[in-house]
């Protein structure tokens, strides 16, 4: 999807190779536009991470130095009716040009360059809540992967402000640059280090430069010649290439992020301004604002592959929707393991997926998602998702229950209920997509970015590339029938050093649970070891407690504690056994041991 400055339009795109299709044209608002439409002059465009909304800061839309810009917000999900509209006009500050979008999602920030201010936008209710002087011009803006952080180009001061994105402050020092006039800029996936693309003067007389800032210093460590008039800028998905569109010169540099060295420059077109690379690290593609046309970059061989007709004319600023999430395989025991977002840190989902346990190509996810009540004072809650899957499935349809009313490692027998459904969608083997709508009358509805924290070992984009071994062939859902609706999802990864760890979750109840009812009497618990085993069947664990959340709200404070000890041995593939101590909290002095079974079939090869 990109923005055409002078149609004022936006142009979605089908991204499919040789040729791609215009499959639709978002106008801009005219004198006698009877639906809605994108405000005039649209420039910097961004995606959430769900991939159900578009942004698009509608630079033109101030139409002198005191008018205000907007944001235009497009139904982008597919299921939806209103798919490729606009939904929502947002109003910001003077002469806004870029937006990024924070990785929770909950938040969307504007550099507004007249007034020398960020916007933030609330996504759930799509309005401004605040304004961020941020004490120059501000341009290009990107945040850190766990959304704490957020850089903001400086154009006319050669430096960066750095912005607490979580409290929406910025810091009162900003970091110096050695080369003028910064533009664009990306942080890379792993957090540690932030680009910035430094136009210069935007002639031939001077090289441009990229600056590379380290972010736990918050100070440029280095600078990389390019060619002339760098802007925009993007990394590929393992963080190894930086990839720099050079206004001036028409071409696009790859540096290797290793060495911080340009190792390519690439001949693309007539003022080449945005650059957006696809989640595989595939393609990139780069809107030549002076030839109307987008430029598809092949990533293996660094070079041009295609040029399409963009459908408007000055294409200026694109982004994508993830290529990966539409072929990664379901059907395979790799997407086993632990998912969380940091910025909601404390909280999280241990997934099962069990491989063709419906015949060949169908597969079963089954999850515990432990989380909390709406407000830190309802305490925590937990769900169970469920839900068929094929190897052709683009998405998982899961139902989410909840089950009430038991009491610890005792009866009676809870039967969970329908209480949402929801979808999950992988990007890639370390990141997915959760959509929830819930129907228990909270009128939860949204979505989490989900990153990956252990597990994995034999995922592939195709299917799984290796048999089951080193202790994960024991991951999955653990039970006891005596008191079947509670239970132990759990994860051995046998990819940490030095040697296998084992995570879980345990979906439990308060001792008193029956008497107290309702979602209070839930009680979860996480089981994490620390130490390599003696032997891949055999953990020592600690039981760890966690309070003060709200559900999937980053404001809110989780405290976690260790509340007593555990050992889990595996006795077999299908048997285990759970010995327990608890030393603190509200199990202080209880202790035993269950007997486990797993819930459903071992993998295949498991012995």
């Amino acid at each position: 999807m990109g923005s055409s400055s002078y149609t004022g339009c936006v142009t979605v795109l089908d991204l499919a190779l040789p040729t791609s299709q215009v499959v639709a044209t978002i106008p801009a608002t005219t004198a006698t536009s009877t639906t809605p439409a994108t405000g005039t002059g649209p420039l910097g465009v961004a995606i959430n991470p769900a991939g159900t909304r578009v942004y698009v800061v509608n630079y033109g839309d101030s139409t002198d130095l005191k008018t205000a810009g907007t944001v235009s917000v497009i139904d982008s999900d597919p299921t939806s009716a209103t798919l490729n509209t606009v939904i929502a006009s947002i109003t910001v500050g003077v002469k806004p040009q870029i937006v990024a979008i924070n990785p929770n999602g909950a938040t969307a920030y504007v550099t507004n360059s007249v007034g020398n201010t960020v916007s933030v936008i609330d996504t759930a209710t799509n309005k401004e809540t605040a304004k961020l002087a941020v004490g120059g011009v501000p341009v290009g803006v990107a945040f850190t992967p766990d959304g704490k952080k957020a850089y903001v180009t400086l154009a006319d001061k050669s430096r960066v402000a750095v912005i607490d994105a979580t409290a929406n402050t910025v810091s009162s020092t900003t970091i110096a640059l050695t080369s003028n006039n910064p533009v664009g800029i990306v942080v890379n996936p792993a957090g540690t280090f932030a680009y910035v693309a430094n136009y210069g003067q935007g002639d031939y007389k001077q090289t441009g430069v990229v600056s590379v800032i380290d972010t736990a210093k918050d100070a440029e460590v280095a600078t990389i010649p390019v060619d002339v008039g760098p802007i925009g800028i993007a990394t590929s998905p393992d963080g190894s290439k930086v990839y720099v569109s050079n206004y001036v010169s028409g071409t696009v540099s790859v540096i290797d992020a290793a060495t911080n060295k340009a190792i390519a420059e690439l001949l693309v077109g007539t003022g080449p301004l945005g650059i957006s690379v696809d989640s595989n690290g595939t393609y990139a593609y780069v809107n030549n604002a002076g030839s109307a046309a987008v430029a598809v970059i092949d990533l293996a061989t660094n070079a041009l592959r295609a040029s399409w007709t963009s459908g408007g004319t000055g294409p200026n600023y694109s982004a994508i929707t993830s290529s990966a999430g539409l072929s990664v395989n379901l059907d395979q025991r790799g997407l086993t393991g632990s998912w969380y977002n940091a910025s909601v840190s404390g909280q999280g989902l241990v997934l099962e997926s069990s491989p063709d346990v419906g015949g060949a190509g169908h597969g079963r996810l089954f999850a515990g998602w432990f989380t909390y009540d709406t407000t830190a004072a309802g305490g925590q809650r937990w769900y169970s998702l469920q839900g068929d899957v094929s190897s052709t499935d683009k998405t998982a349809a899961l139902t989410i229950y909840a089950g009430v009313g038991g009491n610890f490692n005792a009866g009676p027998v809870v039967t969970p209920v329908v209480v949402g459904q929801a979808t999950l969608q992988f990007t890639d083997c370390a990141h997915g997509i959760l959509r929830y709508t819930f129907s228990d009358g909270s009128g939860r509805k949204g979505f989490i970015a989900l990153d990956r924290l252990t597990g994995g070992a034999t995922c592939t984009a195709s299917g799984d590339n290796g048999a089951v071994g080193g202790g994960d062939q024991y991951s999955g859902s653990w039970y006891n029938p005596g008191t079947s609706g509670q239970g132990l999802i759990l994860d051995v990864d046998r990819t940490k050093t030095p040697g296998p760890i084992l995570f879980g979750g345990w979906f439990t109840y308060a001792p008193n649970g029956q008497q107290t009812g309702g979602g209070a009497s839930q009680n979860w618990f996480t089981i994490q070891s620390s130490d390599a085993p003696a032997q891949v069947n055999a953990y020592s664990a600690a039981i760890v407690s966690g309070s003060g959340g709200a559900f999937l709200d980053p404001a809110s404070k989780v405290t976690t504690t260790t509340v007593g000890s555990a050992n889990v041995v595996f006795t077999s593939c299908t048997t285990a056994t759970l010995t327990y101590s608890f030393t603190a909290g509200a199990n202080q002095g209880l202790g035993g041991t269950q007997s486990l079974v797993r819930l459903g079939p071992p993998p295949a090869g498991c012995q």
